[in-house]
């Protein structure tokens, strides 16, 4: 994250969504199709294997 958002956000700034009509970042994410349980299962894997590597390197 750069310096320039994180600054942004600690100064209290939040995002807004802008659309035709008003509505909630909850109801955009209700209705994305999460990935199937094997695949989310390799992916949250990797995050893991690449903290370790990381870990070991550093």
């Amino acid at each position: 994250m750069s310096d320039e958002v994180k600054e942004l956000l600690e100064s209290g700034y939040e995002p807004k969504l802008v659309g035709p009509k008003p509505f909630s970042f909850d109801d955009l994410l209700l209705a994305v199709d999460p990935a199937p349980d094997e695949e989310t299962e390799r992916f949250v894997a990797e995050i893991y294997e690449d903290r370790r590597r990381s870990a070991a390197n550093a």
